[in-house]
């Protein structure tokens, strides 16, 4: 019985969550389909996610004229999508996004460390305690 009600109490806290992550998921994953990003789509995770191809972490390549104009496009579009709805875990992640991405937009970092960068802090973001709430005890510069 204890099981049943474990399984029960998982599957609704766990449906709540992905009803309030929805709108800026579903956004999100639509950002791979974008005829905007070609250029940038076999270089990045444009859904925002965790970096899952092994070749985005050894990309040598620095974005070209076309590809920072996709990539400028693609903060925004981000932007926009978090802002659907605002959820902690999913404004953290995008304040990350926001101080990261300036590097290789400017040509100062390759894809592949702009990937890794991204792996790493997207982990740290995503096993923090639900119950993690002030940023000022936990500041990495």
């Amino acid at each position: 019985m204890r099981v049943a009600l474990f399984v029960v109490f998982i599957f609704i806290s766990g449906y709540s969550l992905a009803g309030t992550q929805d709108k800026t998921s579903q956004c999100l994953e639509e950002l791979k389909k974008d005829s905007r990003f070609s250029s940038i789509a076999e270089h990045l995770a444009l859904d925002g996610q965790d970096v899952t191809k092994p070749q985005m972490l050894t990309d040598k390549a620095k974005p070209n004229e076309q590809q920072k104009q996709a990539i400028a496009d693609w903060i925004d579009a981000r932007s926009l999508c978090v802002n659907l709805s605002l959820i902690k875990v999913s404004v953290d992640l995008h304040m990350l996004f926001l101080s990261t991405v300036p590097e290789l937009y400017n040509g100062q970092a390759t894809f592949g460390e702009f990937n890794n960068k991204w792996r790493m802090l997207f982990k740290e973001t995503m096993e923090l305690p639900a119950s993690y709430e002030k940023p000022a005890a936990h500041h990495h510069h």
